[in-house]
């Protein structure tokens, strides 16, 4: 059972940490080495946080 909590609590964090990052403007996510795009496939799954 703490194994599902764990498991559901990361993915509820990175949930509200992406929408975070998708609210903020364009040239804030390149000042962080991000652009709209790395976040919204990030977001998909398509791409962890530590590419590149």
């Amino acid at each position: 059972m703490p194994n599902y909590l764990t498991t559901w609590l990361r993915r509820s964090e990175r949930h509200r940490t992406l929408n975070n990052l998708l609210k903020l403007d364009d040239h804030l996510l390149r000042d962080i080495g991000l652009t709209r795009s790395d976040v919204t496939m990030m977001r998909a799954g398509r791409r962890s946080i530590g590419h590149e």
